[in-house]
């Protein structure tokens, strides 16, 4: 009897250990849920991004579980709160995949920390869909298993280069950019295009994106006298610069980045920031994209399913598309998943339309994901599209 005992015991150890090494071979899949991470700016100055961000995705994930996943998986979403501090998101991405052992990095939030971890995770053969960043370093060169998703820095200057002058006639650009990878990256595409022209900026000014007072670079801009403004800043630097702008008497055309795209940057901006230019890459919905606005209602409708009668902010739509990028992407891949499987997967993607992401093209050799943008313009507190999609080729 003892001896039976023994052998059952035994045959129960090699069936667990059978059944353990069978569900961890792909590491967060398992039969009845996938589980992924992200890191977000959830305190800290920053934190109106990265709590906007996880909204989205958690109502677009909650959506998908509520309708069974993926194949039968849920999907469990781990949450670091890396306050936007790269050496915090270094921990949190080692923790998430050799503790918490992630199937995939989803959507995590700010260009420092993406960049501090695309390596670790290509090396160890770990999916990261979706940046909230737009370093072209993401994209450039190309890596297996890195899924930039927004258009990037270089794209976007390039293209409002393109706008002032083809679409604006403008030849006196002037440009303030941050002075950090941002606004970097932003002013050298801005510049780069406007050499095609056989033009140059009329005068560029980098600067502290925590000053409260830009009277000396605004005074500077009035001696050079253009007849536009580049700004390549984040929402509140913006809209300072813009309100001191307007204090001091210039009355010129401001082209500012899609990360202030944002119904915050209208309520803080107030009279000040009417007639700003933006560039955006999600669809506005109007009268005359009676699919586009169908879609839209969809996403709201979806949204408030987890934050009844709340508003989504842009970053909710950024975080939103990352569920969504993700998640077609497993959709694709099939009931039997692997890492690979996904990489796969999305590199199918060819001018792919979800409910927001729209026009998302991934290939093994291409991984900027969005390649076209549009200008809108604050019109009345209102965004307004001025521009169709506009491409650098």
């Amino acid at each position: 009897m003892r001896k039976l005992i023994f052998v059952w015991v035994i045959l129960l150890v090699f069936i667990n250990s059978f059944v353990f090494a069978a569900g961890a071979s792909t590491p967060g899949v398992y039969s009845n849920k996938i589980v992924i991470g992200t890191f977000q700016a959830l305190s800290g100055p920053y934190a109106i991004i990265g709590r906007g961000m996880l909204k989205g995705m958690k109502a677009y994930f909650n959506w998908i579980n509520k309708s069974g996943g993926v194949y039968g998986r849920k999907i469990d979403l781990i949450v670091y709160d890396d306050q936007l501090n790269p050496a915090l998101t270094v921990t949190d991405v080692k923790r998430m995949v050799e503790q918490d052992h992630v199937f995939a990095i989803v959507g995590g939030l700010g260009t420092y920390g993406c960049l501090a971890v695309m390596n670790y995770l290509e090396k160890n053969h770990v999916p990261f869909v979706y940046q909230g960043s737009g370093s072209p370093l993401l994209s450039n060169p190309p890596k297996k298993y890195i899924f930039p998703v927004q258009p990037n820095y270089d794209l976007e200057g390039h293209l409002i280069a393109k706008f002032l002058v083809k679409n604006e006639k403008k030849s006196k650009i002037a440009v303030m950019y941050m002075n950090n990878d941002i606004g970097l990256e932003g002013f050298s595409a801005v510049k780069d295009q406007l050499s095609k022209y056989n033009l140059k900026p009329l005068i560029s000014i980098a600067y502290n994106p925590t000053n409260s007072d830009f009277s000396s670079e605004i005074i500077k801009l009035m001696n050079a006298n253009p007849d536009s403004l580049v700004i390549y800043g984040l929402l509140t630097d913006t809209i300072r610069i813009i309100t001191q702008l307007r204090q001091y008497g210039l009355d010129i055309p401001v082209v500012t980045i899609y990360p202030n795209a944002d119904p915050a940057f209208i309520k803080l901006g107030g009279k000040a920031v009417e007639g700003t230019i933006l560039t955006g890459w999600v669809p506005i919905p109007t009268k005359n994209n009676p699919d586009f606005t169908k879609k839209f209602e969809k996403y709201i409708k979806i949204y408030q399913e987890t934050y009844p009668k709340q508003i989504p902010s842009s970053y909710a739509a950024a975080g939103f598309i990352a569920g969504e990028v993700f998640t077609h992407g497993l959709q694709l891949a099939g009931p039997h998943l692997t890492r690979d499987s996904l990489v796969k997967a999305l590199d199918e993607f060819k001018n792919w339309n979800g409910i927001l992401a729209q026009d998302i093209t991934f290939t093994p050799t291409e991984r900027e994901g969005k390649t076209s943008m549009y200008f809108m313009k604050i019109e009345k507190g209102q965004f307004v599209p001025i521009t169709g999609w506009m491409f650098l080729k």
